[in-house]
């Protein structure tokens, strides 16, 4: 499989879940038809930026390999208050594009966080797809999405107003990738302090 072809196909993975993502929030909503079509103007310009960068970003060297899934699970927090289960990890490599990650759940009566660290080695590939996500900023009555700086480091924000539930997503280096999820009451403010127990640097 070429590179441009493994890249268009991660833009579009994440272009289709993004849109999917949004489009399913709106479907709840009783929004006025010009609110909706307003959202959809937003993620196509959104993913319009997101195609450029992709093709900005098609000349970068991939790396060598993927970090192996069990140094990504060292880097794993520890929650204070909550039950930890083992971590999970996987790998995989398909014509030497290596995908590798490292998750575990925590869980405190209803309250449910994972936190997972990911990498893949045509890293130019994953962080063209995500730059969307930190890209597209919106907020309605259901759902808060933007971009926002970790430390020096750019992510990005989905949180469920009515729900309550959402993600925190963090990219190191350009190649390392947060994401923080929580539910069941846990509060954004707890996802973002949950992100300052992992040492990024």
């Amino acid at each position: 499989m070429k590179k441009a072809s493994i890249l268009q196909f991660s833009l579009l993975s994440a272009a289709l879940c993004f849109v999917f993502f949004t489009g399913c929030s709106k479907k709840s909503d009783t929004a006025a038809n010009s609110d909706s079509s307003n959202n959809t103007n937003n993620v196509a310009n959104a993913m319009t930026q997101a195609m450029g960068a992709a093709n900005a970003g098609a000349t970068h060297k991939s790396a060598t390999h993927s970090v192996p899934s069990a140094t990504l699970a060292s880097f794993l927090p520890n929650l204070g208050g909550y039950t930890a289960h083992e971590p999970s990890t996987s790998s995989a490599n398909f014509n030497g594009v290596e995908w590798s990650t490292a998750e575990r759940q925590f869980d405190n009566g209803e309250k449910h966080v994972k936190i997972t660290l990911a990498d893949y080695n045509y890293a130019a590939g994953l962080t063209a797809a995500y730059t969307m996500l930190m890209n597209y900023s919106m907020e309605d009555d259901n759902q808060i999405q933007h971009g926002e700086k970790f430390g020096s480091y750019p992510g990005w924000v989905t949180w469920h107003k009515k729900s309550n539930d959402g993600e925190i997503g963090v990219i190191v280096g350009d190649r390392i990738y947060l994401m923080i999820e929580g539910s069941g009451g846990v509060s954004l403010d707890d996802l973002r302090a949950i992100v300052n127990q992992v040492n990024l640097d």
